[in-house]
């Protein structure tokens, strides 16, 4: 895994660049709150990536050498299939929420990880945000879950937040109840950091929102 040293100029555009190359390169680019975000890779024998895949000229563009992984993560292994129906293309989505939190200051700091899909990303660095609740093991299979039912893919983390974009919404209101029951059990939360939340509400909203936080205690 490589890591930025400090914020990078021209976040998005860098994310976008990357992301359109990770099936050529093999690593998938991650926006991170700051650079070094409750991770733990564990390293293993692999390859630096391609030194021409980095912003030079800035305090970003140091150490390109430290490649991490984690054990039992399939490298490059096949990107999820195409999500059922008339969705919006799940990489333009990504692209969309990757853009929101570079203009909003949410994200400041870049991470390229050897990784297949981006549901494997917390396992692969070793995440720990939400270390109270749930192992980045067990995040990491749910995500699988969502990102072949939903088309969500992975686009960053803060210390202890998770910021997902969303193709294919639940398109029946019980299927969005059920998808709320999976959020409350994978980060209860969620309804802790926003105690008006409306459990009756919840599955209309999930039936709209392109993208989805969470966040741990």
């Amino acid at each position: 895994m490589w890591l930025s040293r400090g914020p990078v100029p021209d976040l998005a555009g860098w994310w976008r660049r990357l992301y359109a190359d990770r099936l050529r390169s093999g690593f998938h680019p991650l926006l991170l709150e700051y650079e070094d975000d409750s991770l733990e890779p564990t390293p293993v024998a692999a390859s630096a990536p391609d030194p021409s895949l980095f912003p030079r000229g800035t305090d970003a563009a140091v150490d390109v050498a430290d490649v991490m992984g984690a054990e039992g993560v399939p490298r490059r292994d096949a990107a999820p299939g195409p999500v059922a129906g008339s969705a919006p293309d799940p990489d333009a989505r990504a692209w969309g929420l990757a853009q929101r939190l570079c203009r909003e200051g949410s994200v400041r700091s870049l991470a390229l990880v050897e990784v297949g899909r981006s549901a494997d990303l917390p396992v692969a660095v070793g995440w720990r945000g939400p270390a109270n609740h749930v192992d980045a093991a067990g995040l990491t299979a749910v995500l699988r879950s969502w990102e072949d039912r939903f088309g969500i893919r992975v686009v960053g983390f803060g210390h202890s937040t998770l910021h997902v974009s969303v193709a294919s919404p639940p398109t029946s209101y019980a299927r969005a109840q059920a998808l709320g029951r999976e959020h409350y059990a994978l980060c209860p939360d969620v309804f802790h950091e926003y105690p008006e939340a409306d459990w009756d509400a919840y599955p209309s909203e999930l039936m709209h929102l392109g993208d989805w936080r969470f966040w741990w205690d």
